[in-house]
This record gives C-alpha cells, sequence and structure tokens, in this order.
C-alpha cells in the first residue's frame, strides 16, 4: 500500500489547511483540488490518487479554508482567496516535501481555481480543468432561487444550507459581496493569460455547468485540449465508466504531457520553486 499522511500548511491569512499526501516516492506531486462545497475525499480525489500512485506519481489533496478540515469561513465566492490556497499547497510540496508540482488538478469550482492559478501564476506545466464554469453569471438563480438577487439587495446577505459530499449539511451566510463577485469575474479573459498546458474534462450531461462551457475555453486558451465524456453529469456519476475515463484522461494527461516536456516539444512552462 502506497504511504498516505496527513499533513497541514497555512495559508496568507494564517489559517492551517488540512491535506493528504499520498507519497508513491516520485519526484513530482499533483495537486487535487475540490469543488463548492466539497472536501479533499469528495467528488473521485481518492481514486483520482491512487490510480496517480499506481502509475507512480505522488499527489496532494487538500481542504480550501472553511471546508472540510481547514481552518476559515466557507465563502459562496472568495476564488481569489482559495487561489492563494493553493498556491500555499503548490509551495509546501516545494519547501516541505522537497518535490516539484506536475500539474494542478481541479473539479468544479475547483476548476476554476486552478484556472485562475494558471492565470496568476506560471509556474506549473499542466492545469487540468474537470467541468470548470465559463459563464460565471449563469446558475446563481438556478441554485438559489429567480429572486435571489433581489432578496440580496435588500437584505445583504441570506443563509444557506447545501447538502455536501458524504450528506453532510453545511450552513453559511450567502452574501451580496460573494454573488457579485461571482458574476463580476470574467473567466475567459483571465484563462487567455494562462501559459501552461490546459486539459479541459467535460461530462455532455451536465446540467449544473453546461457542455457549451467546456466548449468555449478553446477560444481562449492557447494550449488547450477538451476531452467530453459522453453522457456524463457534472460529478461523473451517471455511469460507472464514467469515473474511470476521468481518472484514465487524467493519468494520460500527465503521462503525455511529461513525454512532451521530455521530448522538448512545445515550449511549456516548467516547475519552479517558488
Amino acid at each position: 500500500m502506497v504511504p498516505t499522511r496527513y499533513v497541514t500548511f497555512t495559508n496568507p491569512h494564517g489559517e492551517k489547511l488540512a491535506g493528504l499526501f499520498v507519497d508513491a516516492g516520485s519526484e513530482d506531486v499533483v495537486v487535487l483540488c475540490h469543488g463548492y462545497a466539497a472536501t479533499k475525499d469528495g467528488f473521485h480525489l481518492p481514486a483520482i490518487a491512487e490510480a496517480l500512485a499506481e502509475h507512480g506519481r505522488s499527489s496532494l489533496r487538500f481542504d480550501f479554508a472553511g471546508n472540510g478540515e481547514s481552518e476559515g469561513q466557507f465563502s459562496f465566492g472568495g476564488y481569489w482567496r482559495e487561489v492563494e490556497d493553493l498556491h500555499a499547497a503548490v509551495g509546501f510540496v516545494r519547501q516541505e516535501l522537497h518535490k516539484h508540482v506536475a500539474a494542478v488538478v481541479g473539479h468544479s469550482k475547483g476548476g476554476n481555481v486552478v484556472l485562475l492559478y494558471g492565470s496568476r501564476y506560471h509556474d506549473v506545466p499542466l492545469v487540468i480543468n474537470v467541468a470548470g464554469r465559463g459563464v460565471m453569471a449563469r446558475g446563481i438563480k438556478e441554485r438559489f432561487g429567480a429572486d435571489i438577487l433581489e432578496r440580496l439587495a435588500a437584505a445583504g446577505a441570506v443563509e444557506q444550507t447545501v447538502k455536501a459530499d458524504g450528506g453532510r449539511l453545511v450552513r453559511y451566510m450567502l452574501t451580496k459581496e460573494a454573488v457579485e463577485e461571482r458574476m463580476q469575474m470574467d473567466m475567459f479573459a483571465e484563462a487567455a493569460k494562462i501559459k501552461a498546458e490546459v486539459l479541459t474534462i467535460h461530462g455532455s450531461g451536465d446540467r449544473v455547468i453546461p457542455i457549451e462551457d467546456g466548449r468555449a475555453w478553446d477560444a481562449h486558451i492557447p494550449r488547450h485540449r477538451l476531452v467530453v465524456v459522453e453522457g456524463a453529469d457534472h460529478n461523473f456519476r451517471t455511469a460507472p465508466e464514467h469515473k474511470q475515463q476521468v481518472v484514465e484522461a487524467i493519468v494520460g494527461e500527465l503521462a503525455a504531457a511529461a513525454g512532451r516536456r521530455g521530448s522538448g516539444v512545445g515550449d511549456g512552462v516548467a516547475d519552479r520553486q517558488a
């Protein structure tokens, strides 16, 4: 069995973040990021980590601030704060584990976070976006109700309860500021700044973030490739094989990217110490 150990590191706000480091003995590490109201053991992150280990790759997955076992306050927004959480994770890999970062991988909101990371920090060679959102103004009324903007304008904040991974309930205050942050975010403009290679994996049956968002990245990200999982929903649970297709796409892309860098093909961003 591949050794797995509990680790902690601190973000720029002094909050302790909890993570799991799966040590397959490799010199490079893949950092895995969860989505909205999820945790390091949500989505298919444990299965992805296991598959990476089987192929000799170490991984670090962690809880963003305010989620899971990490300190901090949960927020519907906070995208750029989560980018800084990810930057802290990347720094931990380099400075404490003394290893390189091969890729950052994120699902849903985590997909947005890894894309934003790539737009701000040009220090990882591969970004893998699994069902991240492109059109940020979409989905808010669908999630919170057609009158949510009016309610927030009147009250400033509205209490919400979301059912998260494992059936646990997360109660938090949805603020006007958090919603405005998301609605005003231009993901396509940010994505155009990415220098790394980018792989997007998206389900054709995704009703949370439509496949059109996945296809739209091609027009904005210079070095982008899309893998469509036919019939898959947002969490790739419509059929058992959908999870495996996600896992195989990630493992395969990492191997292909390593091969391209090894042969000198392309002008990829090399992992460098921050």
